[in-house]
């Protein structure tokens, strides 16, 4: 293991991840740091009304943060997430390629962008020097992610990438590009690509359980 977070104390928190101020990108949200906190034994992204909204482009407020120090290349990834019982949301656990060892390929990996009710999407994607996706999107049946928590986990190396389910396989694709170190992180919004919201996100939240990181050194 070389990296892990149970989200239990405030302390050891400030010291492993950033809370990030984010305008929104393509989302409906913008994410502020005030909608991150710990509560219950857990990380908690919560879902607002962003009062200071003047153009009705960006009503809603949510949480993001990375981690600090922490990169890494190849590996084990898997968190333990309930998603907010809310349409129209995105909720995600991925990891990044970083400027300082990236050098032409910028790449994102979605260990899972999760969205109500049912719908688990997975991705590898380069965006730099040219873009490629590589996605699937699996709805277990008879679950409602927002009922209870669920691991998403990836298996990333040289050759392939494998995503899990509550451990169970759901997509493998030959990893064409991933080739350096990439940063973790969570974020929640509200978004046009995650479906139809109802227009009221006030007291729903992302909740991330735990956070596990492994690599392998032979």
């Amino acid at each position: 293991m070389s990296f892990n977070d149970d989200f239990t104390e405030e302390a050891g928190f400030n010291q492993r991840w950033l809370k990030v101020n984010d305008s929104g990108g393509e989302t409906k949200s913008v994410r502020l740091p005030g909608n991150v906190d710990l509560s219950g034994g857990g990380l908690s992204l919560n879902l607002g009304s962003n009062t200071n909204d003047a153009t009705g482009k960006r009503p809603f407020t949510g949480g993001y943060v990375r981690s600090r120090d922490f990169r890494q290349c190849y590996g084990y990834f898997e968190c333990e997430m309930r998603i907010a019982d809310e349409p129209g949301v995105n909720n995600a656990f991925w990891l990044t390629s970083v400027p300082e060892t990236e050098g032409d390929t910028h790449f994102e990996l979605d260990v899972v962008e999760a969205k109500y009710p049912n719908v688990v999407q997975v991705t590898a994607r380069r965006w730099r020097p040219h873009r490629e996706v590589l996605s699937r999107t699996y709805r277990p049946r008879g679950t409602r992610l927002a009922d209870a928590y669920h691991r998403y986990g990836m298996l990333w190396n040289e050759s392939q990438f494998q995503f899990f389910f509550d451990d169970r396989t759901i997509y493998e694709v030959p990893n064409t590009f991933a080739h350096t170190p990439a940063v973790l992180l969570f974020s929640n919004a509200v978004a046009s690509f995650a479906g139809k919201d109802d227009g009221d996100v006030n007291g729903a939240a992302t909740a991330i359980r735990n956070v596990r990181v492994f690599q392998n050194t032979q």
